[in-house]
């Protein structure tokens, strides 16, 4: 990613951690195709090798950009972004946010309620904080989007304060994050903000208004679900790739096997010949092939003990998503 947009949001420790099992698959898929784009630069040199791993690189990004391949996890997310934008049908051009508009914090306008509902006995079930960096693109899509979106809403949420003004629970929950308690001060202030309270219906209103406020991290939390949701798909054609790059490595030890007691056979051969020289020589052969045939075994047994976690993740993967819905 040339030029990017960062972001910070807070998620589910376990959705974070299964988004890190995703991750660390889908960079071992990205490496093996990368070996094996690799391997049709054997024998180029200069202008031609320069041009092939250019065409490498271009490709490269193709599948990242197509969703094909994720070598971290933002491109793992992208995907994810680009389908809740296009749901909501706000995979367009925005128009720029104004300067200065936006602030660090929570979004004005935001129903506490909203955070509490995501709290268990008063601690945040989002213990996990998801760093990305978003193409730069998609990811001032996402912060023009939200803003806009968001933009008449807050002001009517703005206007419903100024003449609402704040309640006296509000009141009260500030000072006890400002100063540890309730103080004589913010009593007097609530006493006098529950003299001036809005109706039924204005406080429906509030929270109809309140509801349909979204964050960027709003956005960012269904991305990782649309992400995960996907992921069974990846792992079961990355488990596909690994049990055949294991099965390939298994056929590669019996052929060293193969080509090992052949040149045993041959050094037996020269040895009783008396063929000092050619000895030599088959003692090398068989030396050689009793390598191999160890690290082929290795290998096979490597991709299937991978195969074996990725069998594992998509189990995983589905208890997630099962409990989710």
């Amino acid at each position: 990613m040339a030029s990017t947009v960062q972001y910070t949001v807070a998620v589910r420790e376990e959705r974070l951690q299964l988004l890190d099992l995703v991750a660390e698959m889908a960079a071992a898929e990205e490496q093996a195709w990368l070996a094996q784009e690799r391997e049709e630069h054997l024998g180029l040199r200069a202008g031609k090798l320069a041009a092939a791993r250019r065409a490498t690189r271009e490709k490269l990004t193709e599948e990242r950009e197509a969703g094909r391949l994720a070598g971290s996890r933002d491109w793992l997310l992208v995907p994810g972004v680009r389908a809740e934008l296009a749901a909501r049908g706000w995979d367009r051009d925005w128009p720029p946010i104004p300067r200065g508009a936006l602030a660090a914090g929570r979004r004005w306008g935001t129903d506490p309620g909203r955070y509490e509902a995501q709290h268990d006995v008063g601690e945040t079930r989002f213990l996990g904080r998801l760093g990305l960096r978003l193409p730069q693109e998609i990811g001032e899509r996402l912060q023009r989007a939200c803003y806009w979106h968001n933009a008449e809403i807050e002001k009517q949420l703005q206007d419903w304060a100024d003449e609402w003004g704040d309640g006296p629970e509000v009141i009260m929950r500030e000072s006890v994050r400002e100063f540890g308690g309730v103080t004589e001060l913010a009593g007097m202030a609530a006493g006098l903000a529950a003299m001036h309270t809005p109706t039924a219906d204005e406080l429906t209103r509030r929270a109809e208004l309140r509801a349909q406020v979204v964050t960027t991290g709003d956005i960012l939390r269904a991305a990782l679900d649309h992400t995960l949701d996907a992921a069974p798909e990846r792992a079961r054609r990355e488990q596909t790739r690994l049990r055949r790059a294991a099965a390939k490595a298994e056929q590669d030890a019996v052929y060293a096997q193969r080509r090992h007691q052949e040149a045993k056979e041959e050094q037996a051969k020269v040895e009783a010949e008396g063929k000092g020289k050619e000895v030599e020589k088959a003692e090398k052969a068989a030396g050689h092939w009793a390598k191999m045939i160890t690290r082929y075994r290795f290998e096979a047994e490597r991709l299937a003990a991978q195969a074996d976690q990725v069998r594992g993740l998509i189990t995983e993967l589905k208890a997630s998503r099962t409990a989710r819905t």
